[in-house]
């Protein structure tokens, strides 16, 4: 893949690059980055494993001298049960009661028993203020041990006297920790002696009940005193109430009756109400006798009721009757005047004329009875009508009656009412008892409670090593520099052509930090096989794994370009001590081994490192060809047995700016890439200089150079920054001091200078 095809894809947004949520890879991307961030992690600790170690040494330490300097403190814990505060005098229907006791109540209590009140009286009673621990000089409590529960209920000014240095230490040694679920308090003291532990702690328990018994007495006394007070207020207000109702009363001739369901009723109103009895009587009653008159006015005497029932009316009418069929009967056969005919006539008109008479006689009953429902009537209309009258003059008058009545009740209401809570509350006031129950008493602790070493020591070595983990990722975090490749290539957007492994020297010396001692000892030459080599890939085989890395790099820098290798390359770097030297000579290096001519070229003219890496002479160089004083290929030094020629820099010029941007350094480049297959520069540093920028317009690539762990993320932006201006094109990053890898040890690698085998 070219180069710009890498740039391309890498500057890519992540919506292009990312793959469908269908694919397997998706998963299996993730995986390999989880992977990797456990792996970076351990990576980070492990370089920083010192301060993870000293941190833990230090808190440990600490704990260590901290738990030995502890004095021993001892602990007594006693135990109590707080029951339902119930009534002294419980009625039936609380005996019954499901026995609970809310949170608020045992909160209360928890509070009361952590109060500076009951702190004081314990620290009075016992004489702790006496005591060493609690803030005394010298130690003049034991006097006091035979009779220090005398002082039951210490005096106020005894209270006032006590320390605050006291208190607070007495408070800070004792714990009140409710049971959970339950009614159990436990109550816990320290202290270094364990007897006076375990009597501290009966005692806080012994003014605890002693002050519930005192408060719920002074409570009884005070609502006994109110009670008597208010019942006399209240037993006056009574009779005045009383006195005021029979006032009224008789003033205004209210007379009041007692009912069946002991109301009182004004003997007015029920008199009212038996005669609206009667007249609804009377009103019926005439309403039947006027149905009857009216049926006599009309002449309607069959359908008067009754009348069939009088036996001289049916005793007449079956008479009247037989004769008008004997008559009818004989008028067939006779004429009027026949003396039968006139006889029974004669007998009916006798009958009719009793008939009627008697009828007459009933009528004449019937408006005798409707008249005398009507009078009885309008005299009971008339008696209600002033009746009613009278009642409501007397309602009138007994609202203000029943304005005073019922006060008169509510007064002796409460009164009663009173009355039966003084009974009660002076029955509970000469009882003691309390809702408080120990439960375990507190004894003499056997053994101290702390210091717990084991405890200490385990939890110092915890909190150290989480605190030097934590302080390393902070270092870590506070460090600009680039972590690791995939860091860079993110940052940069550029692939990584290389990754050359941190190695160490026959000292044990970090590479980088060896080869910056050696640049400033001043030697230009070294033995092959001395200790100049040992950062140079040729020779003996003595460097496998930095070889490998610059093969690596060789690979990728030739395979950049789809079509043709680079031919002329610059090698330089954000900042000095990056190894940008070693890694140009290397490279150099690596390509002559495949048998192609390599021109090695030093042209940082500032500081020149070339002629101490190889051990030849710095006396002429590339400043002699660029001042016009000699040519260049006179002053290269051929490399034995391979294709690799130097360059070296010569003596430092006043002016290496001006020198790198005349034309013999354009020709000199011309020349020498149709002499030789590969032209490599050496420069210097990208961040303050403009040699590297003149020097990157004139070849065809550029390889940055960056110090795994050194270079700060700025620098770099800056120097690919700086490129990127003079539109050169920078064929990616070189990571140098990298932490080797597994990979290298699968083919059995040494590092001969450490002399330790990697992991195969």
């Amino acid at each position: 893949m070219d180069p710009e095809t890498k740039l391309s894809l890498l500057a890519a947004p992540q919506s292009i690059r990312k793959q469908p949520e269908s694919s397997p890879a998706v998963y299996k991307s993730v995986d390999i980055q989880e992977a990797q961030h456990l792996g970076r992690y351990w990576t980070v600790i492990r370089k920083r494993y010192a301060t993870v170690l000293t941190t833990l040494f230090l808190v440990f330490a600490a704990a260590l001298i901290g738990t030995l300097k502890e004095k021993p403190t001892y602990e007594a814990k006693t135990l109590i049960e707080i029951q339902k505060e119930d009534p002294d005098i419980p009625s039936l229907q609380e005996l019954f009661q499901l026995d609970t006791i809310s949170d608020t109540y045992l909160e209360t209590q928890d509070r009361i028993l952590k109060s500076d009140d009951l702190a004081r009286r314990v620290i009075v009673r016992l004489h702790l203020a006496e005591y060493p621990e609690f803030g005394a000089r010298t130690m003049t409590a034991v006097a006091h041990s035979e009779n220090q529960d005398s002082q039951l209920s210490p005096a106020p000014a005894d209270l006032n006297a006590v320390p605050d240095d006291a208190l607070k230490k007495f408070q800070k040694r004792l714990s009140v920790e409710p049971v959970r679920r339950s009614r159990l308090i436990e109550i816990k003291f320290d202290s270094n002696d364990p007897g006076l532990a375990a009597q501290v702690a009966n005692a806080v328990v012994s003014a605890y009940i002693q002050q519930n018994l005192a408060s719920r007495w002074q409570a009884s006394q005070s609502a006994t005193e109110w009670l008597q007070q208010q019942l006399l207020d209240m037993k006056a207000k009574l009779e005045k109430s009383q006195d005021d109702l029979q006032q009224y009363a008789h003033e205004n001739g209210l007379v009041f009756l007692e009912t069946d369901q002991g109301n009182t009723e004004n003997i007015s109103v029920q008199r009212l109400r038996e005669l609206e009895q009667e007249l609804t009587k009377a009103e019926a009653e005439r309403y039947q006798y006027e149905s009857l008159y009216r049926l006599v006015q009309q002449g309607n005497y069959a359908a008067l009721p009754g009348v069939f029932d009088n036996k001289l009316l049916q005793d007449l009418t079956e008479k009247l009757a037989d004769l008008e069929r004997e008559r009818s009967r004989l008028a067939l056969e006779f004429n009027p005047e026949y003396p039968r005919l006139k006889e029974i006539q004669s007998q009916i008109d006798e009958s009719e004329s009793e008939l009627a008479s008697e009828r007459q006689r009933g009528a004449q009953l019937i408006e005798d009875n409707y008249r005398a429902a009507l009078d009885r009537e309008n005299m009971l209309r008339q008696t209600f009508d002033e009746q009613k009258k009278e009642a409501n003059d007397i309602a009138e008058k007994s609202v203000q009656y029943n304005i005073l009545k019922r006060e008169a009740d509510t007064n002796k209401q409460l009164y009663v009412d009173l009355l039966e809570k003084m009974k009660e509350t002076a029955v509970s006031t000469s009882l003691k008892a309390t809702n408080i129950r120990i439960v375990d008493t507190a004894h003499l602790p056997k053994k101290p409670d702390r210091p717990r070493i084991l405890l200490n020591l385990s939890t110092a070595a915890a909190f150290g090593l989480f605190l030097g983990i934590g302080f390393v990722f902070l270092q870590e975090y506070l460090d600009d520099a680039f972590k690791s490749v995939q860091d860079a290539e993110q940052f940069l957007r550029l692939p990584s052509l290389g990754s050359i492994p941190r190695i160490t020297a026959a000292n044990g010396s970090v590479a980088h930090k060896l080869y910056r001692r050696a640049l400033s000892s001043g030697r230009e030459n070294g033995s092959e096989n001395g200790a100049a080599n040992w950062n140079r890939i040729e020779g003996n085989g003595q460097n496998p794994l930095l070889a490998e890395a610059f093969h690596g790099l060789r690979t990728s820098v030739l395979l950049s370009r789809a079509k043709c290798p680079p031919e002329s390359l610059l090698v330089t770097s954000a900042q000095p001590g990056e190894g940008k030297t070693t890694v140009a000579a290397n490279l150099a290096i690596s390509m002559a081994q495949l048998g192609h001519s390599v021109l090695l070229v030093d042209a940082d003219l500032r500081r020149p490192n070339l002629h101490k890496f190889f051990g030849i002479s710095s006396t002429n160089g590339l400043v002699d060809f660029l001042t016009g004083q000699a040519d260049w290929r006179s002053l290269t030094w051929k490399a034995p047995s391979t294709g690799l020629s130097v360059l070296p820099c010569g003596s430092i010029p006043p002016n290496p700016t001006d020198l790198l941007s005349s034309d013999y350094m354009r020709e000199m480049i011309r020349d020498a890439r149709k002499e030789y297959k590969f032209v490599v520069l050496d420069s210097p540093p990208l961040a303050e200089l403009a040699d590297s920028r003149i020097l990157a317009t004139l070849v065809d690539g550029v390889i940055l150079v960056i110090g795994c762990g050194t270079t700060p993320r700025y620098l770099v932006h800056r120097a690919y920054a700086s490129t990127l201006d003079t539109s050169s094109h920078v064929l990616g990053i070189a990571i140098n001091f990298t932490e080797p890898t597994s990979g290298y040890g699968y083919y059995g690698y040494k590092d001969t200078n450490q002399g330790d085998l990697l992991s195969q």
